[in-house]
């Protein structure tokens, strides 16, 4: 029998079969900590958050695992990209009467749900989690967000438990600091999203954030958070790299594995490099893009849009390409960001193409391990500089293991183990 050390109850709303980027940080905790010899328990909603579905991942929950989906009255999320439409159109000289229906919207959904729509779902996940505390003996809880009103369970079961619990609060993005949230928020819902933020980070035993940059914000506002917080990045998972077969492609291929939308905008990309480009050349994209930057695309014949792939299947993309594309946006807050597919773009080997801001973390890192070329994504020159580099001269770059074996999911999952103890 397990004692109380070597149990772990999680709380996570966007889990399998639920797709996207979010899903594969918790889902590989999972995966390790139950490897580790934890006795895992899993509460999630019963029906899924969100449109994009991937069954792929259902196969990477540990059989010994624990899962127990529940009731919920919380409203299904869209997918990322079809709510970054909706922002993008609003922020992109759309017409005024888009403008107008947007700023409704968001009122409306500002005073209906201030937190979030899955915000049906605590109750249930709260009492849920309860019945578990008490019946398996549980002591260690760890609740991931985004969707933030998850730690409203936290909340609720450190009120109700005190100390008998260790709270681990996983942020997965900057909840009050996320780019833009201030300037399109109402101050009455910014308000609320203070409050319980504040009071998340006063109940938890540890909060931990994905990158140093959020994790420094959070910091410059509540120092106090220092003695009880600390930074997990996210990063890639060695078994999803077993048995791949690289895809073959006909012709020079650089790839993009992500979403296009209006903090990711590709079209200066497009326009600089598409005078560089002949016809032994493409540019494929996996993921997905707002409506209107997929209708400028679609205009360019070097781009080859393949839609939403499951995760494997975008990892032996990724493998078979002569080069991958990372894109950053132009501001403060991406100087300070490891971008999630990073890591695994690094384990693939294939030499990397990013673009952002004129300084940061991921150009260090880029130039320093000799993974590939970075540039200034404001600058065509520059762009059209290293693409020009990459492309002569792809077999020319090597990272090394060390580079990247840091950023290992297992490795990962054994620092958050850690503050359990």
């Amino acid at each position: 029998m397990k004692s109380a050390k070597d149990k772990l109850l999680m709380i996570v709303n966007e889990f399998p079969p639920v797709g996207e980027s979010g899903v594969q940080r918790p889902l590989k905790h999972l995966k390790y900590i139950n490897r580790a010899g934890w006795q895992c328990f899993v509460i999630t909603p019963g029906k899924a958050s969100k449109t994009v579905i991937d069954e792929s991942l259902l196969n990477e929950i540990p059989s010994e695992a624990t899962i127990h989906r529940t009731f919920s009255l919380g409203f299904g999320g869209r997918s990322v990209d079809q709510v970054a439409e909706l922002k993008f159109s609003s922020t992109s000289g759309g017409s005024m009467l888009k403008n107008l229906f947007w700023k409704a919207l968001n009122l409306l959904n500002s005073l209906l749900f201030p937190i979030d729509k899955q915000i049906g779902w605590v109750p249930f996940a709260y009492l849920k989690a309860l019945s578990l505390i008490r019946l398996h003996g549980i002591r260690n809880i760890y609740i991931t967000a985004f969707p933030f009103s998850a730690f409203l369970i936290g909340i609720m079961l450190k009120r109700k438990l005190g100390n008998k619990i260790c709270w681990v609060a996983d942020y997965r993005d900057g909840w009050q600091f996320e780019p833009l949230l201030k300037e399109n928020t109402i101050p009455f819902r910014y308000a609320i999203i203070e409050r319980f933020d504040r009071q998340s980070l006063e109940l938890c035993d540890h909060a931990v954030f994905p990158t140093e940059h959020i994790h420094a914000l959070y910091l410059q506002k509540y120092p106090w958070v220092k003695t009880k917080s600390s930074t997990i990045t996210n990063g890639y998972d060695e078994d999803d790299f077993h048995g791949l077969e690289a895809h073959t492609f006909d012709k020079f291929t650089l790839l993009y594995m992500g979403r296009f939308f209006f903090l990711h905008d590709p079209l200066p990309f497009i326009r600089a490099i598409k005078d560089e480009c002949s016809q032994d050349f493409q540019f494929i994209h996996i993921g997905s893009a707002a409506k209107e930057i997929a209708s400028k695309l679609s205009t360019y014949p070097i781009y080859n849009y393949q839609g939403y792939k499951s995760h494997r299947q975008a990892l032996e993309f990724a493998l078979g390409a002569d080069a991958n594309l990372l894109i950053l946006n132009d501001d403060k807050d991406s100087e300070g960001v490891y971008t999630g597919k990073l890591f695994e773009l690094l384990r693939i080997g294939k030499p990397i193409l990013a673009l952002g801001p004129k300084r940061g973390l991921v150009k260090d890192l880029i130039e320093q391990s000799n993974a590939g070329e970075y540039a200034y994504i404001g600058s065509s020159d520059e762009i059209v500089t290293a693409f020009k580099r990459l492309r002569v001269a792809s077999k020319s770059y090597h990272t090394q293991p060390e580079t990247y074996e840091r950023f290992s999911r297992e490795r990962l999952s054994t620092a958050l183990m850690k503050l359990y103890e």
